[in-house]
């Protein structure tokens, strides 16, 4: 059904279990667009600024989109595929970096469709290239349903603020407006445009007027008329539909360019499309983004036995968690967009991924997140920069130590701590360095310890679903206490280099360590949370939830925990599955610990019940590189490859692309094991980008170079790997997992190594 070539993925089929998505932007414009041509623009925020309907949880699956129909005689069609009846010949579909290319045939006529955004103009382009192998005479009609740019406005109000669009024509450009009362940011919205770089015989600007009544994308009325209406809109559905009529000489191929685009006035949409239709336009946009993804990729690159898993580190890996760092959670095929803005936690664990390719984008996007911090060391749970909107002020035990962890991993990659002294200012006024903002973080975990002397839990930490266990305030997260100890000594390390006593720091952790030993610690693995009323959860004595993930691969992680291995062991021994490890064993009825207190609502083997939760996966799989166990790491690594997932799992059954990370796959509980849900934005894409380069390799930056302690199994050996750092290229080859540092010298380019 599908093969993966190069730095693309191919489908052979479109009718895949659910879409397969694929995402381009350049910064500012951005396009999610599936296998089958379905998808959704939106210029900044899909929030406030959405082009186009896309239609989440209704059938038909995977509508509306960015479609073409080609009319040839009485038969209609299109090389998307969907959403015609009638379909192609012969048809694939490939996502490339940052593109996305339809191939299919009929009755002679052969059409490759290439929809990417380029860096020179906010705009999606379509490539069509057309051949018939006979003389034809074809008409194709490009289409985007419009939509209110406020979704949730849209679904509340649309009976008033539809009247106030305006769709019509200017000059073959049609140009489509949105002013409705009390929208955001006014003088920040765009015009969207639609344009061609052929003659334009008609058009249509009313939806109702191009589809018809009872009609959909499968067979609008004016398409099988064969001609559009020049209809306008001054109230109502708008849509965008061009009639193109096409001349096509027996093997002769013929180029048309469609663009779907955004700009502030009429005169610099003229100017927009003036540049679109320029010769060379097209190929120099894709030829530069392709040279941008080249460069990208070009960071880290390996050559290792296990094919899919060089994949999946070359390329889309890497290409997932750059996706992530530039949408957090905001909108896939799972996620509407209406309410997620800028998360600090998923955020902050995305820039750990993008600190080795670009590090002044992760700081940008680290200061961004400083913005939310309180003097008190506190931050804001989720933000909305580009909308305006008011901040989720809810306060978690977890948030300003992801903090911490990106801005020294930032120091290392760089090996100086310039970055430390950059100003930023707080959430409620007044402004400090990031290393005094960093510090604050620690500050505040100090000041708001629990009776066990662990962490508050607050709203909760990482596992949101735990915010039932301190609602008086008075739970206590014992997972916030190891990733507090794993953020110490990086403290500790930066307060050194600095020239300052970091010995607190160290104090703090070895107070924190005896809690995590005593009180923590079950018998055969570490609990997980205490609640309001002093119940351990997570504990052998308790009826349900008894084992976490979580404390068991971060007491490791941190340091903390001097019963790791053993605590590892019953990670194996009662959660792992063929499909990866589950979160918590066993999962939890409606009723636990009390119906009135229930922990949760999700049913057994969903979500954050018992699923095997992929983002929590791979600190099992750092965890057990620090252990040294090769085997098991690679063990938990390789099940996870969503390629491998699927195939265990059965194509129906996992559903989600074989190419990206989900969030979680419904665990043995449930009936519908092996279903991954919530695939793209999740926070698995960086974790297990860190995984596998900075702890299954084993390369890692330091202050003062490159250090490289190998914990491969044999299926991945021998390893060869490109690692660019500070300048230089780093060749190294891994025959065996025996640590060793090369010592950064300033002004080298290249340096090989052999272990």
């Amino acid at each position: 059904m599908y093969s993966f070539n190069n730095n693309k993925i191919t489908i052979k089929d479109y009718n895949t279990p659910t879409p397969w998505m694929n995402y381009m932007s350049n910064g500012t414009f951005h396009t999610m667009i599936s296998q089958a041509g379905g998808g959704v623009a939106f210029y900044k925020s899909p929030q406030i600024w959405r082009i186009n309907h896309y239609r989440f949880f209704h059938l038909p699956t995977d509508r509306s989109g960015f479609y073409t129909y080609i009319k040839d005689g009485k038969t209609v069609w299109c090389p998307t595929n969907e959403p015609c009846r009638e379909k192609p010949e012969k048809w694939s579909a490939t996502h490339g970096m940052g593109y996305t290319r339809f191939e299919a045939e009929k009755n002679g006529i052969n059409v490759t469709a290439t929809y990417f955004v380029g860096e020179f103009e906010n705009a999606l382009i379509w490539n069509l290239k057309l051949k018939s192998d006979v003389d034809k005479k074809i008409t194709i009609f490009p289409f985007v349903e419009l939509g209110m740019m406020e979704f949730m406005r849209e679904l509340q109000w649309q009976c008033y603020n539809k009247h106030q669009l305006s769709c019509y024509n200017m000059d073959d450009v049609l140009v489509y407006k949105y002013a409705v009362e009390m929208q955001p940011k006014p003088d920040e919205t765009p015009l969207v445009y639609f344009a061609a770089d052929v003659p334009v015989k008609a058009f249509d600007c009313d939806r109702d007027e191009f589809v018809g009544a009872y009609r959909s994308e499968e067979n609008p009325q004016n398409v099988e008329k064969g001609e559009c209406t020049n209809s306008t809109l001054y109230g109502g559905d708008p849509c965008f539909a061009l009639q193109l009529e096409i001349d096509l000489k027996a093997g002769e191929e013929k180029t048309v360019n469609i663009f779907l685009g955004t700009a502030m006035t009429e005169e610099e949409i003229k100017k927009s499309v003036t540049h679109c239709r320029e010769k060379d336009f097209v190929d120099k946009s894709f030829k530069k983004l392709a040279e941008h993804w080249e460069e990208h990729l070009s960071k880290f690159r390996c050559e290792i036995p296990d094919k899919d898993a060089e994949v999946m580190i070359n390329v889309w890996n890497p290409y997932q968690a750059e996706r992530n760092f530039q949408f957090s959670r905001n909108i896939s095929f799972y996620a509407t967009g209406t309410f997620r803005g800028v998360g600090v936690r998923d955020t902050a664990q995305d820039i750990l991924a993008m600190v080795p390719f670009d590090t002044r984008r992760a700081k940008d996007k680290l200061n961004l997140l400083f913005t939310q911090q309180y003097k008190d060391g506190h931050c804001n749970h989720y933000c909305f920069p580009t909308e305006g909107w008011e901040p989720v002020t809810r306060i978690h035990s977890d948030n300003h130590l992801w903090l911490v962890m990106a801005a020294y991993n930032i120091i290392m990659e760089e090996g100086k701590l310039d970055y430390l002294d950059e100003i930023v200012p707080y959430y409620d006024g007044g402004e400090a360095t990031v290393w005094e903002h960093i510090k604050k973080s620690i500050d505040f975990c100090m000041e708001n310890l629990g009776e066990n002397g662990f962490p508050l839990m607050l709203s909760s930490d990482w596992n949101d679903m735990l915010y039932k266990v301190c609602r008086k305030g008075k739970g206590e997260s014992i997972w916030t206490s190891m990733q507090l100890g794993t953020v110490l000594p990086y403290m500790a390390e930066l307060a050194k280099l600095k020239g300052e006593d970091g010995q607190k720091y160290l104090d703090i952790y070895e107070a924190q360590k005896k809690l995590v030993n005593t009180i923590a610690w079950d018998g055969e693995w570490y609990r997980r949370c205490i609640t309001d009323e002093g119940t351990f959860i997570g504990s052998a004595k308790e009826p349900q939830a008894k084992i976490w993930l979580n404390t068991q691969s971060w007491s490791v992680i941190s340091g903390m925990g001097d019963n790791g291995r053993k605590a590892m062991d019953s990670v194996e021994k009662y959660l792992d599955t063929p499909l990866g490890i589950k979160k918590i064993h066993p999962a939890m009825t409606t009723d636990y610990p009390t119906k009135d207190a229930n922990l949760t609502m999700y049913n057994k083997g969903c979500g954050e019940n018992g699923s095997v939760f992929c983002h929590a996966n791979t600190w099992a799989i750092i965890a057990e590189c620090i252990l040294g166990n090769a085997d098991r790491a690679y063990k938990y690594y390789h099940q996870l490859l969503p390629m491998i997932a699927q195939k265990k799992a059965g194509e129906w059954r996992y559903k989600a692309e074989p190419y990206v990370y989900a969030s979680n796959i419904f665990g043995p509980e449930s009936d519908k094991f092996g279903l991954a849900n919530v695939s793209w934005l999740t926070g698995t894409a960086a974790w297990m980008y860190v995984a596998v380069t900075q702890y299954m390799f084993g390369i890692k930056a330091k202050y003062d170079g490159l250090e490289i302690n190998p914990c491969l199994s044999k299926e991945m050996l021998p390893a060869k790997v490109t690692r660019v750092l500070r300048g230089c290229k780093y060749e190294i080859t891994i025959t065996k997992n025996e640590k060793t540092f090369v010592s950064h010298i300033e002004g080298r380019k290249e340096y090989s190594i052999t272990i």
